[in-house]
């Protein structure tokens, strides 16, 4: 049997968490759209703080905005030193209006400067229990998955999160492995580690490499993702991520990954080395030698109940799979 995860050729570059005019970004959603399709990518999240509007007229032919917001859950204790659920909602349509899960503190904070009108274009349908805690996030994700939505957990070093806040997390499409803002503002945002907890916790999900970028300074076009999508349109982007068809990127690629009886073969671009994770102790790892690794293939034994594969390349970026789990890649059902 042979399954391809990830095809050889490059797909379309996206930055899923980004900050605009509409709440403490420096640049207006139009000015975003321009400087990031000149830096080579083709999709968009605006994920502004308490405050989603319709994004369709910045999508087209070669261009996908996608719809969403950024909320936040704080813990008791000053600013400083608090723990914060951050998470990402992205609406399965541009034209989709009414915000859920989100606090209304948090919502008038960053809409108090604007006017009736441009409240209006960000309508909540119902604000969030405000309660820090593993349980109040999990029915905040569930009441947004309910609408069709799809949620990221961002930054957890920056947030100050340790594994009692973030195992028991449910529901979530996704976790940021990497995180550009807070890795240039001095944390350490490879969160590989983190993940693989979460995921021994028995949840499924995938990784995301974002920038969430506010301009104030440079911080934009450090972390992406390659996505996969059918056509580039937006249902067929949203599905693409809802699925899992992509991986994420500080600037390395991958060339394809194919599992074949009961091996997985990895390709590379220019690699220092290739690794493979797993649920256990049973980890692989090829390293360069005279040259740059382009292929690795590593065995799938039958302990593994899933893997996911990192590679650096010799520039010293990074690139990440999501978790394949088994019943992907073999015939047995889950």
């Amino acid at each position: 049997m042979e399954k391809t995860l990830l095809p050889e050729k490059r797909g379309y570059k996206a930055n899923l968490h980004c900050h605009s005019t509409d709440s403490d970004g420096s640049k207006t959603p139009e000015q975003l759209k321009k400087d990031y399709i000149e830096q080579g990518y083709s999709i968009l999240a605006y994920t502004d703080h308490g405050y989603m509007r319709d994004r369709s007229a910045l999508c087209d032919e070669n261009f996908v905005a996608l719809s969403g917001y950024e909320n936040n859950i704080i813990d008791d204790g000053n600013w400083i030193d608090c723990k914060s659920y951050h998470l990402n909602f992205y609406a399965p349509s541009a034209e989709i209006t009414g915000m859920t899960g989100v606090t209304e503190s948090f919502v008038g904070y960053y809409q108090r400067g604007k006017t009736d009108k441009e409240k209006a274009a960000s309508p909540v349908k119902k604000f969030c229990n405000p309660e820090y805690s593993v349980s109040n996030v999990n029915s905040i994700v569930n009441e947004a998955n309910e609408r069709g939505f799809l949620v990221v957990y961002n930054h957890p070093v920056w947030s100050r999160h340790g594994g009692a806040d973030y195992t028991g997390l449910r529901g979530l499409c996704g976790m940021e492995i990497y995180n550009n803002g807070c890795y240039l503002a001095g944390y350490e945002e490879d969160n590989g580690y983190i993940y693989d907890q979460m995921l021994r916790d028995g949840q499924k999900l995938w990784c995301f490499a974002n920038d969430d970028n506010h301009n104030a300074v440079q911080d934009s076009f450090g972390g992406f993702n390659v996505l996969y999508p059918r056509k580039l349109d937006y249902n067929s982007v949203f599905d693409c991520i809802k699925n899992g068809e992509l991986y994420a990127s500080t600037g390395a690629y991958f060339r394809g990954l194919t599992v074949v009886g009961g091996k997985v073969f990895v390709g590379a671009e220019d690699a220092a080395y290739i690794r493979m994770t797993t649920n256990g102790r049973y980890s692989c790892i090829a390293r360069m030698k005279d040259s740059p690794l382009t292929e690795a293939v590593f065995d799938l034994n039958e302990d593994i109940s899933y893997f996911r594969i990192t590679i650096k390349s010799v520039h010293g970026k990074k690139a990440y799979t999501r978790a394949y789990f088994r019943q992907e890649w073999s015939n047995e059902r889950s």
